[in-house]
């Protein structure tokens, strides 16, 4: 080795990569951390308390690293939710309890055990004194979970299950609201929310 020239350590485990240091989180992990935080302060405080403050502070990042990503609280907490929404496909499994099961599963498998059942309820009760946040609410958790559910009653009316002259946005209205409401009572077990979908639909059944 010529003088001068920078040792290597070959010891086992060595690396030569420059180490990290215990610094703020970089880019990627900042982004989820913000999310999480966000979340957690959700279910905690809602989202009037919350404040960027305090997602920074819990999240282990600057403020100006938020603002950077998002301009407001309100797209913070939309890219939040909508981070932990569940997918909204309604399998066409041949009959309507089968359909029901079907997107029951799929909601359940994603958010049950998360505060997604908690947040949103709170998040659509405190949306109606601010406009922005009800407009924001209804479009990324209320009309999807909306759609889904007029997709499967359609198919219901189709296959002559469900009465022709079925109104769909009421029905609608009976299922959605009757599971909101079980998630209010209940603290947000979805599980229990859910339960009396079925006996619901037989309320809807052509005689």
């Amino acid at each position: 080795m010529s003088a001068g020239q920078p040792t290597r350590d070959t010891r086992a485990g060595a690396d030569s990569s420059p180490a990290r240091g215990r610094g703020r989180p970089r880019s990627a992990e900042a982004h989820r951390a913000i999310l999480s935080a966000t979340l957690t302060l959700l279910d905690e405080i809602g989202y009037r308390a919350l404040t960027i403050e305090a997602v920074a502070a819990r999240a282990g990042v600057g403020k100006t690293t938020i603002y950077r990503r998002w301009p407001s609280k309100l797209e913070l907490v939309i890219e939040a939710v909508g981070e932990v929404r569940p997918p909204l496909p309604t399998e066409d499994t041949g009959s309507l309890q089968g359909d029901f099961l079907a997107f029951q599963r799929g909601q359940i498998s994603r958010v049950a055990a998360g505060p997604l059942p908690r947040i949103a309820p709170r998040l659509l009760a405190e949306s109606v004194s601010d406009r922005e946040l009800h407009e924001a609410v209804q479009r990324v958790l209320i009309e999807p979970i909306r759609t889904a559910i007029g997709e499967v009653l359609q198919r219901g009316i189709d296959r002559g299950e469900l009465r022709a002259d079925l109104d769909l946005e009421l029905a609608t209205d009976v299922i959605h609201g009757t599971v909101v409401y079980r998630i209010l009572r209940s603290q947000g077990d979805l599980l229990a929310a859910v339960a009396p979908v079925p006996r619901v639909m037989d309320l809807l059944r052509t005689p």
